[in-house]
């Protein structure tokens, strides 16, 4: 049943589309045959790009006779031949039992006959090579993108006042060719003068001066003015930025730039359920620009039946270098499951260093002070005896992250690695090592229906160092729940020991908790509407005694889900069921509302 499943999720998310229309309950276009002659792979591109006009356009929509349709679509047609240099193609369209068929003769693709760039002599000797070339097809993708090239090497060449690259294509019919000229319009170069910044009250200027990178005496680039405008709007304070550029007078400009701040509080409120941990509430209060400097402090609580929580954090953001940030946190937390219950407080420094746009690391310190009851796998005596811990620990860690949206990825993938030794204060000789690897990838496929995203998680844990119950239960692993394997109850999953009762029977005691932990997760996620979505999944998981990871053993569980899409994160709603149920242990069925995809 799990392999059929999988099967089913995965045939689901990569399904093409088969049909001629992309949405049958949105879509109510006559169906389509496009036929290409001698060429199959121009047919294909030219039937997917057909496609995706009847999904995106209004105009198209709007028409009600199929021979208004036909038109359209085939001047649509037209247009996408010649933008891949078919210049003598002809599009035929006949309507006929409510469908359309196009035939496409394409005629023969032109190529480049030569290419020249006219610029100021200078700078053209510099120039080593275009995108484009003689000999290639005559693409109108490839012409913009020699455009985008001069344009760049002049910014990074030259100082001028205004960069305007224009192109123009000559077609030789009987050639089945075209000669292609760029040209750089005259400009005088200029250097920059001053520099101003006006608009801003509650932030420092030398804070945003330092983001701009623009110095008096620089070469005057329009691209660096695009890129600092980018920077003071990355620091969350701007909410507009425009910048002026005054006439150039003795060879230098003068450049203003004009900011808005944006309201640098904000309150948050939230209100989750899961049938394994209760309703629960959050509250959160947040301020961007404490010192004036973008200094961002939080304060968050959470609250449920089984977890609670009080954090504060301040983030100092170019913390003795660019790209480099700290973060000082104070964290009273509470848990009280069936296998503990534990009190702690958690202070914590951490330095974390932007490497490239999509490579973190970091390094801190933090000391734990916890008290935790543990009722699961002590004996008679030691049950309801609190145990006191002061764990001080230096978490190393390393991320990798190429999605596209934080609470709702649709492409790329993230790989965090955690290394943490502990010590024990209170016990010199007590160490420990917890390392942690989670790795999650996104896929998605915008050409089918329904816009299907492959989502696969996995995470494994191993701690080494000491024995599974000289651990605090607190830092041991286990599985279950909405952010581990769905269908279980939190904490659910993991060793057990087993207890022999008077009578001789045999009974499992609470979970433990291990030193090793493995997880995986495969979800399915379709996209209805602009607001409405779904989603199917399959989760396993387990924790181990043994502290290497390995994936026997896994409990899974099952289950689909509603997305209600928001402009911010989508609100979700699961409903998942234990494939491995074990009576008496888990119920027969989870629920999960929460605010933001399962990972």
């Amino acid at each position: 049943m799990r392999i059929l499943f999988v099967s089913l999720l995965v045939g689901c998310v990569l399904l093409p589309s088969q049909g001629t229309v992309a949405n049958p309950f949105f879509n109510q276009l006559p169906g389509f045959a496009l036929r290409v002659q001698g060429d199959s792979t121009l047919q294909g591109s030219l039937r997917q790009a057909l496609e995706a006009l009847r999904e995106n356009s209004s105009t198209l929509q709007s028409y009600e006779d199929p021979r208004d349709i036909a038109r359209y679509e085939r001047g649509n047609l037209e247009k996408l031949l010649r933008s891949r240099g078919y210049y003598d193609a002809t599009v035929r369209e006949s309507v006929a039992n409510g469908g359309i068929v196009y035939r496409v003769t394409p005629g023969p693709q032109y190529r480049i006959k030569s290419v020249d760039v006219e610029m100021p002599p200078g700078l053209r000797s510099g120039l080593r090579g275009l995108p484009i070339a003689v000999g290639d097809p005559l693409l109108a993708s490839g012409v913009l993108e020699g455009v985008q090239a001069v344009t760049r090497y002049i910014n990074e060449n030259a100082c001028l006042l205004n960069v305007d690259v224009s192109y123009q294509a000559t077609i030789l019919h009987r050639e089945a060719a075209a000669g292609l000229v760029y040209r750089v319009a005259p400009s005088p170069e200029v250097r920059v003068g001053a520099v101003h910044i006006l608009g801003a009250v509650s932030i420092a200027e030398d804070y945003l001066r330092d983001q701009l990178s623009i110095l008096p005496g620089d070469c005057f680039n329009r691209s660096q003015l695009d890129a600092a405008q980018l920077r003071l709007l990355r620091t969350k304070l701007i909410a507009n930025v425009t910048s002026v550029v005054s006439e150039p007078h003795n060879g230098l400009v003068n450049i203003t730039f004009i900011v808005q701040e944006r309201n640098h509080r904000t309150i948050t409120l939230g209100v989750g359920y899961t049938s394994d941990e209760g309703t629960g509430i959050s509250a959160s209060w947040e301020h961007r620009n404490v010192f004036h400097r973008g200094e961002k402090f939080e304060i968050e609580s959470k609250i449920n039946r089984v977890k609670q929580s009080l954090k504060g954090k301040l983030t100092l953001p170019r913390f003795l270098r660019d790209r480099q940030r700290l973060t000082a946190s104070l964290a009273l937390t509470g848990e009280d499951v069936d296998s503990y219950h534990a009190r702690a407080v958690t202070l914590g420094a951490k330095v974390s260093r932007k490497l490239s746009k999509h490579r973190t690391v970091s390094a801190g310190a933090e000391l734990k002070f916890s008290r935790v009851d543990e009722q699961a796998g002590l004996t008679l005596e030691e049950e309801g005896q609190d145990e006191n811990y002061r764990l001080l620990a230096f978490p190393l860690g390393y991320k990798l992250n190429t999605t596209d949206k934080p609470l709702d990825a649709r492409r790329g993938a993230i790989t965090a690695l955690e290394i943490k030794p502990y010590l024990d204060l209170n016990n010199n000789s007590s160490a420990f090592l917890k390392n942690i690897l989670q790795v999650a990838a996104y896929k998605t496929v915008n050409a089918a229906r329904y816009q299907p995203t492959l989502a696969v998680r996995l995470k494994m844990g191993a701690i080494v160092g000491a024995s599974n119950l000289e651990l605090p239960a607190d830092e041991r692993f286990y599985a279950g729940g909405g952010g581990s394997v769905r269908g279980y109850g939190y904490q659910e999953l993991g060793p057990r020991i087993v207890e022999i009762g008077a009578d001789g029977r045999e009974t499992l005691s609470d979970p433990i908790g291990g030193r090793g932990l493995s997880e995986l997760s495969l979800e399915g996620r379709f996209h209805f509407s602009e607001t409405w979505g779904g989603v199917v999944f399959l989760d396993g998981g387990n924790a181990y005694e043994n502290p290497s990871p390995n994936f026997s053993n896994l409990f899974w569980g099952v289950g689909f889900g509603v997305r209600y899409i928001t402009s911010f994160a989508p609100i979700r709603f699961d409903l998942a069921f234990p494939l491995d149920r074990r009576d008496g242990v888990n119920d027969s069925y989870q629920v999960y509302i929460s605010l933001g995809q399962a990972f």
